[in-house]
């Protein structure tokens, strides 16, 4: 080791000694706490159940060697047992990150801490400890809707645990709640019946209502599925056989519609992070946190896909994330944060500016690249395939065409004769076309119903030639139902987008379809998609990936091609290099040094959360949330006048904000944001002394002109006092251009 690696080599392993040592702590906490022990036990009972259970649904047969925690999940819980459960811990305060491969089971270790902390906090306090206990954002609307379906069988494996021993597991369901946008779910239940009548009228069910069939044992919905009144909304299940279901007049323990969320808070509460922008808006969002109840306040919050957490978003949820933090910290809990992520740089500064949290990342890089000790370099078993082409005589239009129809006709003259042939054309048989452009999708799906088809003619024509004896185009290719051959495939291919311009409703469509296997009517052959993919596509019988153009980023690049090639079947990446576009060239000029090192072309992230841009955007919402959701003193809509600057409840939430501020603000910035945070406090106390004055009432969100507005549209800036954002992604005005 040179004189110069030694520093840094001694840093490693101090990093990699502190895992193992909170490893072990972890193995003796299980060893001399019998409370935490049972409460692991019936997590890993919980989490087999359902591993089980969705076996039982695929008609799989059960596999012992399958139902195992892999060893960087099974180790990554025992880091973290001590710090998610005494908030007196070291590293309580310490963000834990999930740094592991895309599709190396991160979703699944963060799922066994959730239930352990759940059956934990049920046996330590079962009068108490219903209510909300875990927080769990992500970035994309479809993303939550799919994890919150992938969620809701280990939670139901709980429940049932908790049916068979309600003495020491609380008489509160076990449960799960999904809170998005009205895009969709329905925020009131009367949204909700109006989406079931519907169904009734003939309508096929709405995706809004996100379930279309039983998670636990997989019946499909139809309208007597979905219970709805102006005074409530569940599920049921009328599956004789389910261990939820029988007359349908028991509810599943899931809910979707916002006001059934805040009467009964889940357990588990999903959402999207823009979503918790409501939290100024919505009084009743205070009771996700414990207000309003005697059950305890969440103590663990994850937030998934940390890397797409950066930009405007970031920078305009840090603030929000200092609420929330706070709001935790005033009904006394030092919240745990836990994250992840495949791709990241500078997470350092990432997680202090949005969390005020040192970092902590798990698995530990090692002093090799290649082995993490969780994660090795397997040279005897082929991983995924990358292959660069440009076609220079083409233009972008016309350059995909005999790359795509290659790829459609190619499976089935490959492995005509393979012994493993129905393993590969059903690995290869749906092709994944990423685009860097919803213009680009509509260019590739006009391309793939005139130029595909014609050089597919073209290289049936030339195979035809090459063996006179017998022609592809016309050999019967297999007598399972709804297989087309080769001709008829690139004449007419089974074609899907995921875009963010197809409703929520026909995306959830297309990724139900990609998991229908090859030889059924379903089965597509193309799905043209844009960045929409590069998270949450977990379908493991695709193989093959068409990239359509170098995308922005690198982070984007692998996490988007890492969605081929997780199964048996390594995965095909081909990357269509357009000769008019300077990144692409680079990459082409430079692609083997490029593919052979990409993780060190990961772009750091920015998140600015105190810049004056950002306070003045989100400051004041940070602020309202914090004194309106702490306690019922303030919270309701007309409470907003009531509100006076010397207060001794009001000072105490004030500083608490100030200090958890500061935590999270740049050194160079030291001082500026507390002095806006007093600046905000004068604006509010000066409004509502006006209003009294005027013998006006001062609401929050007032209903009609009878009273003054706190806060106020971004669109309406003078109806109110602060224009407030509702969701984070809204972080620019509309602009309006107008010719000379």
């Amino acid at each position: 080791m040179k004189d110069d690696e030694v520093e840094p080599a001694y840093r490693i392993r101090s990093r990699m000694k502190t895992a193992v040592v909170r490893m072990k702590q972890g193995v003796a906490l299980l060893a001399s706490d019998t409370v935490a022990f049972e409460a692991f036990r019936l997590a890993n009972q919980a989490m087999l159940n359902q591993m089980q259970q969705q076996d039982r649904i695929r008609r799989k047969a059960s596999h012992r060697e399958g139902y195992q925690w892999r060893p960087f999940q099974l180790a990554f819980l025992l880091v973290v047992l001590e710090s998610t459960i005494r908030d007196d811990d070291d590293f309580r305060e310490v963000l834990d990150l999930i740094w592991f491969p895309t599709g190396g089971g991160k979703t699944e270790a963060y799922l066994g801490l959730i239930v352990f902390l759940i059956a934990w906090r049920r046996l330590t306090c079962p009068n108490r400890g219903g209510g909300t206990v875990a927080v769990m954002r992500y970035t994309l609307r479809l993303l939550t809707s799919q994890q919150f379906v992938r969620a809701t069988r280990i939670i139901f494996a709980l429940e049932l645990l908790r049916r068979k021993d309600p003495g020491r597991l609380g008489r509160e369901p076990v449960s799960i709640g999904m809170w998005v946008g009205r895009a969709s779910t329905p925020n009131t239940f009367q949204q909700a019946v109006d989406q079931i009548q519907g169904i009734r009228g003939g309508a096929a069910p709405p995706n809004g209502l996100v379930l279309e069939s039983c998670p636990w044992c997989g019946a499909t919905f139809d309208e007597c599925n979905y219970q709805s009144s102006e005074t409530g909304f569940h599920f049921v299940c009328t599956n004789p056989t389910c261990a939820f279901g029988g007359n349908g007049q028991a509810p599943l323990p899931c809910n979707v519609v916002d006001e059934a969320l805040y009467a009964h808070p889940p357990s588990l509460l999903i959402g999207t992070i823009d979503k918790f922008a409501r939290l100024a808006w919505e009084s009743r969002a205070g009771r996700f946190f414990g207000r309003d109840s005697d059950n305890l306040t969440p103590t663990l919050v994850i937030q998934d896909e940390l890397h797409l957490i950066t930009g405007p978003l970031g920078s305009v949820a840090g603030l929000y994330e200092a609420a929330l933090d706070t709001l935790l910290q005033m009904h006394g809990v030092r919240p745990k944060y836990i994250a992840s992520t495949a791709t990241i740089r500078m997470a350092k500064e990432q997680v202090r500016s949005l969390y005020g949290r040192e970092l902590a990342v798990f698995p530990p890089p090692g002093l090799s690249c290649d082995d993490s000790y969780f994660a090795r370099t397997d040279c005897r078993r082929p991983g995924r395939l990358y292959v660069g082409y440009l076609a220079p005589k083409l233009g972008s239009r016309q350059c995909l065409a005999p790359l795509a129809a290659t790829t459609l006709f190619g499976p089935q003259v490959l492995f005509e004769d393979h012994v493993e042939r129905n393993a590969l054309l059903e690995a290869w048989w749906t092709q994944v076309v990423y685009h860097t452009s919803l213009r680009a999708v509509g260019e590739s799906h006009t391309s793939y119903l005139t130029d595909v088809r014609d050089w597919a003619r073209r290289l049936s024509n030339e195979k035809k030639d090459r063996d006179s004896s017998e022609s592809v185009v016309h050999k019967p290719e297999s007598t399972s139902e709804g297989q087309n051959g080769v001709a008829s495939r690139a004449a007419n291919p089974q074609i899907a987008q995921l875009t963010s311009r197809a409703t929520a409703k026909d995306n959830a469509a297309t990724f139900n379809q990609l998991e229908r296997p090859f030889g059924t009517d379903e089965c597509l052959d193309v799905v043209l998609a844009t960045n929409m993919v590069s998270v949450g596509l977990d379908v493991s019988r695709l193989a093959v990936m068409l990239v359509n153009g170098q995308p922005l980023t690198t982070a984007e690049y692998i996490q988007t091609s890492s969605r081929v090639g997780r199964a048996e079947v390594p995965g095909l990446v081909l990357v269509n290099y357009h000769r008019h576009q300077a990144r692409s060239l680079s990459h082409y000029e430079s692609f083997r040094p490029f593919h052979e090192s990409f993780f060190r072309f990961v772009a750091p992230t920015s998140v600015t959360p105190y810049t004056y841009q950002v306070r003045l955007r989100a400051l004041h919402a940070a602020l309202v949330i914090v004194i309106r959701q702490a306690d019922t003193s303030l919270n309701g809509n007309a409470k907003a006048g009531e509100f006076k600057q010397g207060d001794p409840g009001v000072q105490v939430k004030i500083e608490a904000l100030i200090q958890r501020c500061k935590r999270a603000e740049p050194t160079d910035k030291a001082g500026q944001t507390a002095d806006h945070i007093t600046q905000l406090v004068g604006q509010w106390s000066d409004e509502a002394a006006h209003c009294q004055a005027q013998k006006r009432a001062l609401h929050y969100n007032p209903s009609d002109r009878s009273a003054n507005a706190l806060l106020c549209d971004h669109e309406n800036p003078e109806a109110g006092l602060w224009p407030t954002l509702h969701s984070m992604r809204n972080v620019e005005s509309t602009a309006v251009l107008k010719g000379a």
